[in-house]
Formats: C-alpha cells, structure tokens, sequence
C-alpha cells in the first residue's frame, strides 16, 4: 500500500482547520455533526484528517458558518481589506453575521479583534442599535 504524503498533510490541515472553526463557534464535536447532519463518527473521521471531506459537507459547511471553501480546503483567505470593502458595503443584517462571527472566534472578553477602542464602541453602538430595530 503506497501512501501519499502530501493527500495525508493536507486531510490533516483540512481536519485542523475544521476543528478549529469547530471550537471557535463553541461546539462539541456531537454537536456540531448534528448541524451538518453527519454521523459523529464520520465527523470526527474528517476533523482527524483521516477521511476526505466531501463537497457536500464542504457547501453544508459554508452554508452554516458562511466560511469560504478555499479556507477549509486549502487554508487561503481574502485579505483583510478586500474583507472590509465588502463589510462596509453589505447592509445591516450581513454587518451583524460578521459581527457575531467575530465574538464567537475571539471570544467576548477579548479586546484583539478590534484594532482601537473607539471602533469597539462604534460596533457596540451599531449592535445596541440593531437590537432596538428588532425588538
């Protein structure tokens, strides 16, 4: 049996990369292979990187936590500003995905995902704001 090296390094980064994303929202495996609706089993197969993922558990993926394929697949993300042009035209709803994406990467008490204090206040303005249309 011949194994190639390099399918086996990328299964691993690609399971990596979704146990990661995983964490990052605050799921269990259990859970979070219930939302893809995949066996827990199968899903921890994926995210050990020792069974591929296929493209329709890669469009699940992207549908639940709007994550681009390219990031699972192959680790490559838009830059930071081509992200921020698209940000700053999308209307509100859009603005609070991203927003929340944010807070369940960095988590609630951490102050990096913002690069000065007043553009912290300017998003929990525009959250208190959003919160107010809903209610």
């Amino acid at each position: 049996m011949v194994i190639n090296m390099d399918t086996t390094i990328v299964k691993k980064e690609t399971g990596n990369r979704l146990k990661k994303l995983r964490e990052g929202l605050g799921y269990t495996q259990e859970k979070f292979a219930e939302l893809m609706d995949v066996s827990v089993t199968l899903y921890k197969k994926m995210e050990s990187g020792s069974y591929n993922i296929s493209i329709k558990n890669l469009r699940r993926l992207k549908e639940l936590t709007g994550v681009s394929i390219d990031y699972i697949m192959f680790g490559e993300q838009k830059e930071f500003e081509e992200i921020w042009m698209s940000l700053e035209s999308s209307d509100n709803l859009t603005k609070m995905k991203m927003l929340l994406r944010l807070v369940a990467y960095f988590g609630v008490d951490s102050r990096e995902c913002f690069s000065e204090w007043k553009k912290e206040e300017e998003y929990i303005a525009f959250l208190e704001e959003w919160i107010k249309t809903r209610e």
